[in-house]
């Protein structure tokens, strides 16, 4: 993330130390914030990723993030992650997360490596927002198109036996009148 900064900080204003430092701190209080090893095991959290997970920043530091996998997504979708981010680049993606409690949060994350001065991957930084109410209006608009297509197919079904009905009754008329001739 500083070197994001750095690539930009010469294009725009000249921004003293403390304007990112307040711009990363301001990032971090309403985000949940974590910065790995090469290896992905956790060195850091912020306040919010503890009052999220509930775990304690003991029971978080020398884990790695799979102490809140819940089981969601495909295990393709982290080797995915994996693949990316060792090369270099940043990923991102939505993750439904377990809590020590066993409850669940979805987040919306972005994860970037950091690089040493010699270019090799350092460490990794995490960056997400917590998008439950996101996933619950998804979840309702599905239901409720769901039951939208239920409704239609029921329509087009009493109507297609309306259809029927009446070619029936066509059919009986015809008969009785060829009946009463």
């Amino acid at each position: 993330m500083i070197s994001l900064i750095n690539k930009y900080k010469s294009k725009q204003l000249d921004l003293n130390p403390n304007v990112y430092e307040a711009i990363i701190g301001a990032l971090a209080e309403d985000s949940i914030f974590s910065v790995t090893d090469e290896k992905g095991d956790i060195i850091f959290v912020n306040q919010k990723f503890i009052e999220i997970s509930q775990y304690g920043i003991d029971e978080l530091i020398g884990q790695n993030h799979r102490i809140l996998k819940s089981g969601h997504q495909p295990q393709e979708m982290f080797v995915e992650m994996w693949a990316t981010i060792s090369r270099g680049k940043m990923w991102r993606g939505e993750i439904k997360n377990r809590a020590k409690d066993g409850s669940y949060y979805w987040v919306d994350a972005t994860v970037v490596p950091i690089l040493g001065e010699d270019g090799k991957i350092k460490n990794y930084a995490a960056l997400r927002i917590v998008i439950n109410d996101k996933k619950e209006l998804e979840e309702k608009h599905k239901k409720h198109i769901e039951e939208l297509e239920k409704m239609n197919k029921l329509t087009v079904d009493r109507e297609l036996k309306m259809i029927e009905l009446k070619k029936e009754i066509k059919t009986l008329k015809e008969e009785l009148a060829k009946a009463n001739e």
